[in-house]
């Protein structure tokens, strides 16, 4: 299986048609609300920032 990553802007009529069509097909799928909420608390920076797995296993006991 091959992975592709590609950029598409969702501003003009292609851009809306491919994501629309791509939806269709179950390739790309809105995220829920759980991976929206992660999402925000990373904009807003409440996140935990280690250099090492011990250190992030001492933040999280």
């Amino acid at each position: 299986m091959t992975t592709f990553t590609i950029t598409i802007n969702e501003k003009t009529k292609a851009g809306k048609s491919l994501i629309a069509y791509l939806r269709s097909l179950g390739v790309v799928q809105e995220p829920n609300q759980t991976t929206l909420d992660a999402i925000k608390e990373l904009e807003e920076g409440k996140v935990t920032r280690c250099t090492s797995f011990e250190e992030y296993l001492e933040k999280v006991q």
